[in-house]
This record gives structure tokens, sequence and C-alpha cells, in this order.
């Protein structure tokens, strides 16, 4: 990956992330809008996304949706094995499953494929979103269980539009089948508002975040620090002894690097988890990944 191809599409969704924050500043759009313009992002434009990018001129072989979906669904358990070890390390007592659920997953779905599609091109988003499958599998099941301290799962919650849409395009390109014209552009359309409108709604979310508060918050600090630079650099590390592809290796770091997951702070709302936290962890990793995800990248390229 070109360094500099990189800092310079952070840069553009920095000021995409800067529109938002102006916007919400002036009132132009409000909080109580985020709720509403996320659910066009997660169940309109990422579906386009998906779709619009399985329907181009990549295809994927069967090999490879194996080798991709095993190597995706292996680093996902190891960065479940790896968050534990760090909470463990670190030896967080207070909101430990908290912390270990906000250093497990990432915003890889509202955030990570706007940023692939940015960063990687919108071809990538064809293996791209076959990280979606074990990510999500694994944030309904095992991170809801540690958000809530109780067993289940609720397939309903798996099968959301963004993964139907994954499974969709698993399909289309496998059987290399072209989507009629009018249908084409149609998602085509609907792919392209999901990485302004992400980043605008992020920009958003950033208005009235409590800063002072954030600033004397060293622990929170020492987070932001383990979670967008240590964990990416040490999940690095571990891909160099497999050797996966280049691409894949990528896709990883790229998602490992990305914020804490949007739903972070609701499931800390309705399973009685230490909500400022969770609010806190959000919006800093938010405003810092235009710059952390550059400097990664930067270490990784002097490796």
């Amino acid at each position: 990956m070109e360094l500099s191809v990189l800092i310079m599409q952070m840069l553009i969704l920095f000021l995409l992330i800067l529109c938002g924050y102006i916007s919400g500043r002036s009132r132009l759009l409000k909080k109580e809008d985020i709720p509403l313009l996320s659910k066009v992002v997660l169940n309109i434009g990422i579906p386009g996304v998906v779709l619009s990018s399985a329907s181009g001129e990549g295809r994927l072989t069967v090999s490879e949706v194996f080798l991709y979906l095993a190597g995706f669904f292996a680093f996902t358990v190891f960065c479940a094995l790896l968050a534990k070890a760090t909470v463990k390390l670190l030896r967080i007592k207070r909101d430990k499953r908290l912390y270990e659920f906000m250093y497990m997953f990432s915003n890889v779905g509202f955030i990570g494929l706007p940023v692939v599609q940015a960063v990687l091109g919108e071809e990538v988003l064809v293996y791209a979103l076959l990280f979606l499958i074990p990510n999500n599998l694994l944030l309904f099941s095992y991170g809801e269980y540690l958000m809530r301290d109780t067993k289940g799962f609720a397939l309903k919650s798996f099968l959301n539009p963004p993964i139907i849409a994954s499974l969709l395009a698993v399909g289309i390109c496998l059987f290399h089948i072209r989507l009629p014209y009018p249908a084409a552009k149609a998602v085509s359309y609907m792919g392209n508002i999901t990485t302004p409108l992400a980043m605008i709604i992020t920009g958003v979310s950033l208005n009235g975040a409590p800063v002072k508060e954030m600033v004397k918050n060293k622990e929170l600090w020492l987070f932001l620090v383990v979670k967008m630079l240590l964990l990416p650099l040490a999940g690095y590390a571990v891909l160099l002894v497999f050797r996966p592809p280049v691409m894949m290796v990528n896709i990883l770091i790229l998602m490992m690097a990305m914020p804490v997951p949007s739903n972070t702070v609701v499931y800390a709302s309705l399973y009685h988890k230490n909500v400022s936290l969770a609010s806190q962890a959000s919006v800093l990793t938010s405003l810092v990944c235009v710059a952390t995800i550059p400097v990664v990248f930067s270490v990784i390229s002097l490796l």
C-alpha cells in the first residue's frame, strides 16, 4: 500500500468528518438525526457498496472464498484471545468486560468498509465484505455475551442487511452472475452514499463530547494507545508468521485499526455497563483514527 495514498485518503475522510462536525455545530444536523442516518448507511448504503463491488469485474473462486473466510475467522478468534490477554496484562478490574469488548471489536461495518473502499479501492470490497461474516458472528454471540454476562445467540441479530448482502455478493461472484444494467446502476448509486454519509455522521457525533473529561482520563488514553496502535502492530507481527496474501493483511490491519463499534454505547446502556466510558472511547477513537491509521502503516512500512 502506498503510504502517500493512504495519508491523502485519510485526509479526505478527515475533511468529511469536519464537514459533519460543522453541520452539527451549526445545527444543520442534530444528534437526534444520527440514528436515522445510521440506518440509511447500514441498511441501504453498505448493502449497495457490497452488491456493487460484487457486480463489477472482480470474481471470487471457491478456493478464494474458503481461504479468506478461514483466514478472517482465525484472525477474529485471535483478536478475542488478544483482547482477553490485554485486559489481564493491564490488570483491568473495573469495567473488565467492557474493555475486553472494546479491545476485541472494531467498527468494521459502519466505518471499516468505507475506509477500505477509499484506501484500497472498490475492487477489494469483494474480499473485505467476507470479513463481516465471522466478525458479526462473534459480535452478536460472544460480544453480546461479554456485555450482558449471560449466554445466548440471536440468529435474527446476525442476519442483518450487510450480512445478507455479503452472502448474496459471494453467490454473485462465485456463479459469475451479472446484474441487469438498471439494477447494477441502482446499487452503485446506493453504495455511493456510504463513505461521505458515514464520515459526516461521525463528525456530527463529536459535537458535545466531554473534551475536558476525556483529556483528564489517563486510563482512556492508555486504552487509545493500546487499541489504535499497539494491537494492530501486534496483529501484523502475527500475520508475518503465517504470510497470508498481502491484500488480506491490508484488510485485516485496516479493520483492526478502526474505532470501537458504534453499538458499544447501545450495549453499555442496555446491559448497565459504564456508558460514560463507552461513549468517550467511541468518540475519541473515531476522532483519532484518521491519524493513527497512517501511523500504523508507517511503522509497518519500516518493518
